[in-house]
């Protein structure tokens, strides 16, 4: 022994041990906590970031174009259905390491943990995961300075404090493992809350996690499929419950050879009849795959309607006009050298009469009714669709001939000629076809369906029930007609019309009595169109009824510079009378003008009482009542003529001008004209004959009591200053004024 060596005192041993005691308490015991909290938490958030790295990766996969840019949808797959991670921060980035999205709220320090987005065999992203340190941080320090509490005591006490101070840190690890344990019942519950079945298996191919939702979408038995059970004995299971239509060893060699690449994937399987199911695969690290299960059927069936519904018509489920111009489109690009095929634009003939009398209901039925009968109609190849309202088309195949298409075609309106029966109702209508022919017509389907178009335009303005085939000139026609309304509109706007003035002659007096207001229209470069030309496009366009109501109120105001004997007739289109405001016009330019109601006539042709002859009745006789002269225009040359005059008492008949013409060599007019002097003589009405120009004309309708004559034997029309200087002059013999 070395007597230089002093022994050891009891005290500097227990000394030595208490301090190393103390040491290794206040070291050692908050870093095997900080381990196990850390390792515990940092395995959550991979499993996390694992569980979002396959649902985006799902996802991609169905929405492969520009997904990066999907943020709203990538937010709501990084935040559900997890219930439990809302203040974690969650981070998406493309392959480059570019930050796609960034959810939660930041913190540090941070535990973070990362899993890559994979598709096909691609890393497209990854999916990083972080929550804060600082609650384990925050216990570790607890724990640390509990330990060197207990460490300083045991310094201090070695045979005093120690099961004080072990008890005190083995509750402290109590508090943090049932910590954990509650973290872990959280995750369960996210777990089996989710939307998607899940499960995860390890790399001897056995089931370490299985929510209740891949339970319940397969209907599976959970004391068979539960954490050890083998992947082969669950697909056998599987197709026991009739939920795998494949073999299960070969589903188990297919899954294993796609999971032996360590890339994600997603495939589609059914999983009974009728079932589709979405599976997700993720590769995990050291062997394992987790694979979420969504069922996708009602999906599938909605996405299957709503594309039928975007090419179909709600009404009849004919394809409806998109689908038909991809149709047209489709068949010109495959139009084989010297293959033609035709294109039927169709209008229903009456339908409107249909729909007003017996209500849109049965109008609906009609259209239903029309397009089964229409569509027996077609051959092999052909398509009939609906391109709104009770217009259809159809597509002919491969035309052989012209004689095909009319064959067709004289089918569909023997079809639709047929009554329909209408719960009850007897309803008749008819079709009208325009005809255009690929390649000859157009090349391309927008100009087809115009050039069909077109040729139905023009049968529907011949005559009803019939077809016509699509020419060149009726483009040109078109074009003009577009040009002219065009001008038309430019005119109402820039004030070129003008109101002329045609005196009527009292047949007794010999004087003027009135004049007649006639619109005229002063084109900048065409100079005066004729009214024939303008007024029938006025009509169609409802371009009348502001440039009638126009030419009302001039007139009015016109006649108030004349003598107070002198009137002012204006012509009102059948257009007008279908405007609930007509008679509340006639009181406005009278109230503005200040003429007197008896000094304004308004003149009607027999077409009138055709629209709608309740309400046109009842507002010829509001107009009656203001005190203004109603005469019926161009008599003679409508339909049901003397039936009007008994229905409503017309103050004046103006007998058309085609009976008054070549009076001498007509003896058939001459007839007519005795018979409506006779009759305007008994009804006690005004007869004015219209277009004299040679004085045995006017001589003829004066013997047979005829009370007004106009023509150019008196005047032409004239402006507003040639009417005054006629009124001027008030010569006896009103020839004599011209």
């Amino acid at each position: 022994m070395n007597p230089n060596l002093k022994p050891v005192s009891l005290r500097a041993v227990v000394t030595i041990i208490a301090l190393f005691v103390a040491i290794v308490t206040a070291i050692g015991v908050p870093a095997g906590y900080f381990y196990v909290a850390y390792s515990g938490e940092g395995q959550a958030l991979q499993f996390k970031a694992q569980l979002k790295a396959g649902r985006l990766a799902k996802y991609i996969y169905a929405n492969n174009n520009l997904w990066q840019y999907h943020t709203v949808r990538l937010t709501e797959l990084i935040e559900a259905p997890e219930a439990n991670d809302p203040e974690d921060q969650k981070r998406v980035y493309d392959a480059s390491r570019k930050m796609l999205l960034e959810v939660g709220p930041s913190s540090y320090p941070a535990l973070t943990r990362s899993a890559p987005i994979v598709i096909n065999g691609t890393k497209v992203g990854d999916v990083e995961v972080s929550a804060s340190a600082a609650p384990i941080l925050k216990n570790t320090a607890i724990v640390a300075g509990l330990s060197c509490l207990l460490g300083f005591g045991m310094f201090f006490a070695v045979r005093v404090f120690p099961l004080r101070v072990l008890n005190r840190t083995l509750g402290a690890l109590a508090v943090s493992q049932e910590a954990l344990k509650d973290q872990n019942r959280r995750f369960d519950a996210a777990l089996n809350n989710m939307s998607q079945g899940l499960i995860m298996f390890g790399a001897d191919e056995r089931v370490v996690v299985c929510n209740e939702q891949y339970i319940r979408m397969y209907d599976l038995d959970a004391a068979i499929v539960k954490p050890g059970c083998l992947l082969i004995d669950l697909l056998r299971h599987r197709t026991e419950r009739g939920r795998l239509c494949r073999d299960p060893e070969a589903h188990r060699s297919e899954v294993l050879e796609k999971h032996a690449f360590g890339l994600p994937f997603t495939v589609i399987v059914e999983a009974a009849a009728g079932q589709q199911i979405a599976i997700a695969n993720q590769p995990m690290a050291g062997g394992g795959w987790v694979a979420t299960h969504e069922d996708i059927t009602e999906r599938r069936k909605a996405e299957a309607t709503i594309t039928h519904m975007a090419l179909h018509d709600a009404l009849t489920d004919l394809p409806n006009r998109s689908f038909f111009k991809e149709q047209m489109q489709l068949r010109l690009e495959h139009l084989a050298r010297n293959e033609k095929f035709a294109v039927l634009c169709l209008d229903l003939d009456r339908f409107k009469n249909v729909n007003d009398t017996l209500g849109h209901p049965s109008g609906d039925k009609l259209l239903r009714l029309a397009a089964d009968r229409m569509s027996a109609c077609l051959g092999e190849g052909d398509t009939i669709a609906r391109l709104g309202g009770d217009e259809f088309a159809v597509l002919q195949g491969n035309q052989q001939s012209p004689d095909e298409t009319i064959a067709l075609v004289e089918r569909l309106i023997a079809a639709i000629e047929t009554p329909f029966d209408l719960d009850g109702h007897q309803a008749i209508i008819g079709v009208s076809v325009g005809i255009a022919v690929a390649p000859t017509d157009a090349t391309n389907s927008d100009q087809l369906l115009k050039s069909a178009d077109m040729a139905l335009y023009r049968a529907k303005a011949e005559r009803r029930g019939t077809y016509r085939f699509f020419e060149s000139e009726m483009d040109a026609r078109m074009q003009a007609r577009r040009t002219l309304e065009l001008g038309l509109r430019k005119a109402l706007r820039d004030s070129e019309f003008e109101v002329y003035y045609q005196p009527l002659i009292n047949l007794l007096t010999e004087e003027i009595a009135g004049f007649e207001a006639l619109v005229r229209w002063h084109h900048p470069e065409r100079g005066l169109v004729p009214p024939l030309e303008f007024i029938p496009l006025a009509e169609d366009t409802m371009l009348i009824v502001p440039i009638g109501e126009w030419v009302l109120r001039q007139a009015c105001k016109e006649a108030m510079n004349w003598p107070d004997d002198i009137s002012v007739a204006v012509n009102l289109s059948p257009m007008q009378f279908k405007m609930p405001n007509l008679t509340q016009t006639v009181m406005s330019a009278l109230a503005h003008s200040g003429l007197p109601p008896r000094r304004l006539e308004l003149e009607i042709t027999e077409s009138v009482l055709l629209i709608g002859t309740d309400a046109t009745l009842t507002t010829l006789h509001q107009l009656r009542s203001l005190g203004v002269r109603i005469s019926m225009d161009d008599f003679g040359t409508g339909y049901s003529s003397l039936s009007y005059l008994r229905s409503f008492p017309f103050d004046k008949i103006k007998l058309d001008q085609s009976f008054v013409h070549n009076l001498e060599e007509n003896e058939d007019s001459k007839a007519i004209i005795r018979a409506i002097g006779s009759l305007g003589a008994s009804l006690g009405m005004t007869t004015t004959g219209e277009g004299v120009e040679t004085q045995i004309e006017l001589d003829y309708l004066k013997g047979q009591g005829f009370t007004e004559a106009q023509g150019y034997l008196f005047s032409r029309p004239g402006t507003a200053v040639d009417a005054r200087a006629l009124l001027a002059k008030r010569l006896p013999n009103a020839r004599a004024v011209a």
